[in-house]
């Protein structure tokens, strides 16, 4: 006869599931990014193979007479990479005597405060060899972007331009409920004659209204240096400082809004910024030679500095430190 006897099936719950998940999302995050520098490393000794040293390439746009006019394009989010380029691309322009003037061709969001002010300041060393400058924007020139070119002798921008955003922010992560949910107790020593030491420096913790306070101050203070390059570029258009400290809130402007509130010159496009040059370099327009100066893209192994096939713990250390460092940006995030 059959087995009629009934069965009982017990289902058990154990506490905890919630946090082992995010615990286990949490590993998960770890491991790509180890994986990724992985990946990178391996990559890395193919991109030493092909590496060149010089970060410009250089093209004729026009070939014309002996006066030359170098169109220099800075793209993409300004780091210390597009920086080290722009230095190379400015010592080549101040080592060609037959240039006359340079196009400073925008097409960048911004990005970090220091490779920002590197840029400007190389480019004030075309100016103080009293080659003119004029900048043209494409997409976007914002924020770092806008820094780098506002001191020009002339702006001008395409219609579907963004631009503005002067202003600095700063990404913060802490990771003391992401620790907490994975069972991790961190502990930060200082020293007893820095007490000061982890305040802003301390990111297994949830920050304090000081933590913040110390960061905005940085942020405020950087913020002074770039309304300071905006004014000595563009004071002789927007005499009154209340008028020039309400354009530069942090706002991002349209051409025609730029150009109304006196942060560019003029509405064009690239061809027009290399006739505005030839205009102020005195350049017949059928008697000059158009270069070009763009980034020399570095091969995948490139990628996040990336330059030995050996990756050590170090490295991902460093890497997993800078993650989470406070970052000090002239960023229009889009």
């Amino acid at each position: 006869m059959p087995d009629t006897t009934s069965s009982t099936v017990k289902v058990v719950a154990t506490n905890g599931g919630f946090k082992t998940f995010v615990a286990f999302l949490a590993a998960m995050f770890i491991f790509m990014i180890v994986f990724l520098v992985g990946i990178v490393g391996g990559f890395s000794a193919f991109a030493s193979s092909n590496a060149n040293n010089g970060l410009v390439q250089t093209s004729t746009l026009q070939d014309g007479g002996g006066s030359s006019i170098a169109v220099l394009e800075v793209q993409g989010v300004i780091d210390g990479s597009n920086a080290e380029y722009a230095r190379q691309a400015v010592n080549e322009i101040l080592d060609n005597k037959n240039i006359r003037a340079v196009v400073l061709r925008v097409d960048s969001p911004g990005g970090g405060v220091t490779a920002s002010d590197e840029i400007w300041h190389y480019l004030q060393r075309i100016k103080e060899a009293n080659i003119p400058i004029v900048a043209s924007y494409g997409g976007v020139a914002a924020s770092g972007g806008y820094y780098i070119s506002c001191c020009a002798d002339h702006i001008i921008a395409q219609e579907t331009t963004i631009t503005g955003s002067i202003g600095v922010i700063a990404n913060i992560m802490t990771y003391q409920e992401l620790l907490g949910k994975m069972g991790v107790t961190p502990i930060t020593l200082i020293a007893q004659g820095s007490p000061e030491k982890d305040v802003a420096n301390d990111v297994y913790r949830n920050w304090t209204i000081k933590d913040k306070q110390q960061v905005r101050d940085i942020l405020t203070s950087m913020y002074t240096i770039f309304f300071s390059r905006v004014k000595m570029g563009r004071g002789h258009v927007i005499v009154d400082e209340k008028s020039l400290k309400a354009v530069a809130n942090g706002s991002v402007y349209t051409a025609q809004q730029a150009l109304e509130n006196g942060l560019i010159d003029g509405i064009g496009y690239l061809d027009d910024a290399i006739a505005i040059a030839r205009s102020h370099a005195g350049i017949a327009s059928d008697n000059s030679t158009v270069i070009r100066l763009n980034r020399n893209t570095p091969s995948f192994g490139g990628l996040f500095g990336a330059s030995s096939s050996t990756i050590t713990i170090s490295d991902i250390q460093t890497m997993l430190h800078e993650f989470s460092m406070p970052k000090l940006m002239y960023l229009y995030n889009k």
